[in-house]
């Protein structure tokens, strides 16, 4: 007798939505030389069943007929066993990839509880892939398809939800968001080894060395945490002890009268403190009875650094430096059913933080205290002081960090998130690419132009699809270093490439948070590239002014701008900000600009005879200048110093 084996790729689960407009492929595994059978109810006119046999190596694909727009739809497929795949609609499905940006959840954008309260639409669907690296190809991820609801909104990524949305707003078609999204990650992780071949040569030696080193990983792991410690002890801020379990911070009688409320999750400098340093969080909880005496356990997501965790006073979890990366690890912490009393109870956590974000940041459905069966949320307000105060430490400290061996890269290396989370896609149908990424790769912004394009030529090869539209985010103003000038620079080149579109967030960053809140314009800007090139909205503005040419006469500069109807500044100020001249020293000077229709008049004082001009050439610029559409300027510049 021979047992069912029939399976189905992660990707094909209730509530997905499949590509209008083409044959679908579907795909999973079953005994060699079994009949597949796909038939599909819910269409007035309903198609011819579909069949095909397992192959040797007992895998197998069809293809789904062509369905009219909407739905729903039943899949039956059947072979050694039966599935049945309920509430299928047909639409538009987009891949949402890159870091921490797209990754950013709806609960952690400006007006979260209004937007997640509102996200109502049963025609948007999102999957959500697993973060997970890998040496080779991967194939079906573990996943489902979610339908749009405020029970489920708040973990979506924010950019993709805005872009759904407002797609969806305005064709009222199906949309499907797969979030295949990990933070802090490089653009060469993403891209598969042929893909990368030509902008990196090196690759082929990098991916045999790590093959290689496997029997050693245990000695090259402990060199390589030795040389980080060394390094950290040397550039980091030290923790130099925890005073506030010395002042008695972490008891439930603790006076905090005085303290502030703190909504988490969330960074601390995204709500008022920019700095560095130590700080603590406490929250009360109420215990039944029932529960009285029984383990507990607390679920606190991510925390950014270190922590230190109580419950009534006595510390039942900590991660610290000691810990490669522990800023992405969600903390879980088994509280002994001793500590848990009847009534009132405290939880409190010592937060170091020696770089970047600091704080509890979630997400919010991956905080909370569990009894049992029983789960009460520990998202929203918690009390909140702080210990020590350190001046934030720019990253240029991490020119100077150990790299890694490519043994130990993770997440960062070549290929391995294409292996576990862009492969095991393949060839689910598409219409286009968004993205938002590049942070992570700043500091080597004279090789991203490359990388980059041969990532977007990858992905299209693989889906073999054409040049499926592909449209990305520039990077945000943030006060970070020199280098991300150049870096956006780099992003403004792969324009060149066929079908893709850039939407400008250099106007709504936050000067002391990489992850600035605002969402929604971004899901909106990258909306308008969808609108204009695949919706067919030909009189829509999808651009901010992009720089044509520039005429200098004597000591002023006339610059004219593409999509610059109704040129304006966004503050109603005569004035323009951003602009800086430069002679044939190359030392550019603030200049002053003013706007004459279409166009912008620059000069400077201190520059007599102008030769090169720059907008908006720093990490965190000043900018005002827009369009009628609202949209802003991008940076650029004449010179090539």
């Amino acid at each position: 007798m021979l047992l069912a084996a029939l399976t189905l790729g992660g990707l094909f689960t209730d509530h997905m939505v499949l590509q209008r407009g083409r044959a679908n492929a579907v795909w999973g595994s079953d005994q060699p030389q079994q009949i597949i059978t796909l038939t599909v109810e819910g269409a007035k006119k309903t198609p011819a069943p579909v069949q095909i046999t397992v192959s040797a190596d007992g895998t197998w694909q069809l293809a789904c007929p062509e369905l009219p727009t909407g739905g729903p739809y039943r899949l039956h497929i059947k072979g050694s066993s039966e599935r049945v795949i309920d509430d299928v609609l047909v639409g538009d499905v987009w891949l949402a990839s890159g870091q921490s940006n797209m990754e950013f959840p709806l609960a952690r954008a400006n007006q979260s509880d209004q937007e997640i309260a509102t996200a109502q639409f049963p025609s948007i669907r999102v999957a959500k892939i697993p973060q997970t690296t890998a040496r080779t190809p991967q194939a079906n991820p573990t996943t489902e398809w979610q339908i749009t609801t405020p029970a489920h909104a708040g973990s979506f990524t924010a950019v993709g939800y805005f872009f759904a949305r407002e797609l969806h707003q305005h064709t009222g078609i199906p949309i499907g968001i797969i979030d295949s999204t990990w933070g802090g990650t490089r653009v060469e992780a993403w891209a598969s080894h042929e893909g990368l071949r030509a902008a990196m040569p090196e690759l082929d030696d990098t991916l045999a060395r790590i093959a290689a080193a496997d029997p050693d990983l245990p000695r090259i792991t402990a060199d390589y945490q030795a040389k980080v410690s060394a390094w950290a002890l040397t550039n980091f801020p030290q923790d130099t002890g925890n005073l506030g379990e010395a002042k008695g911070w972490a008891k439930l009688e603790c006076d905090t009268h005085a303290w502030r409320t703190m909504a988490v999750p969330n960074a601390w400098q995204a709500q008022g403190f920019v700095a560095n340093g130590a700080a603590w969080y406490r929250r009360m909880i109420d215990v039944p009875l029932t529960a009285a005496g029984h383990d507990l356990v607390l679920n606190l997501g991510k925390a950014d650094d270190f922590d230190t965790t109580y419950f009534n006073g006595e510390k039942v979890g900590a991660i610290g430096a000691e810990t490669l990366a522990s800023y992405q690890i969600p903390r879980r912490y088994t509280v002994p059913g001793r500590l848990v009393h009847a009534g009132a109870n405290v939880i409190a956590v010592r937060v170091f933080d020696n770089f970047g974000e600091g704080g509890l940041l979630g997400p919010a459905n991956g905080m909370f205290a569990e009894i049992g069966s029983t789960r009460v949320s520990l998202a929203g307000p918690w009390q909140w002081q702080v210990e020590r105060e350190i001046p934030l430490v720019s990253s240029d400290i991490f020119r100077t960090h150990p790299a890694p061996p490519p043994e130990l890269d993770g997440q960062n290396t070549p290929t391995a998130l294409f292996n576990g989370m862009i492969a095991p896609l393949i060839p689910y149908g598409l219409r286009g690419f968004i993205w938002y990424q590049g942070e992570a790769n700043v500091l080597a912004h004279a090789s991203y132009q490359a990388r980059f394009t041969a990532m977007i030529r990858d992905w299209r090869a693989r889906w073999g699809e054409g040049t499926l539209p592909f449209y990305f985010v520039q990077l945000a103003s943030f006060t970070e270093n020199s280098s991300w000038p150049y870096l956006r620079e780099a992003q403004t080149a792969t324009l060149s490439e066929p079908e893709t579109g850039m939407a400008s967030a250099i106007d709504i960053g936050e000067i002391h948070d990489i992850h600035p809140r605002n969402k929604q314009d971004v899901g909106h800007r990258l909306a308008l590239l969808a609108r204009a090139q695949v919706y067919g909205e030909k009189k829509l503005v999808a651009s901010g002014p992009t720089f044509a040419r520039c005429e200098i006469t004597g000591n002023t500069v006339h610059l004219h701008w593409n999509t610059a109807t109704g040129l304006r500044t966004h503050d109603g100020a005569k004035a323009v900000k951003g602009f800086t001249l430069a002679g044939a020293d190359g030392h550019s000077h603030p200049a002053e600009a003013r706007i004459e229709g279409d166009t912008v008049v620059v000069t400077s004082a201190a520059v007599p005879t102008p030769q090169t001009l720059r907008y908006a050439w720093v990490d965190w610029p000043e900018v005002n200048l827009e369009n009628a559409a609202g949209l802003p300027a991008a940076p650029f510049r004449t010179d090539s110093y």
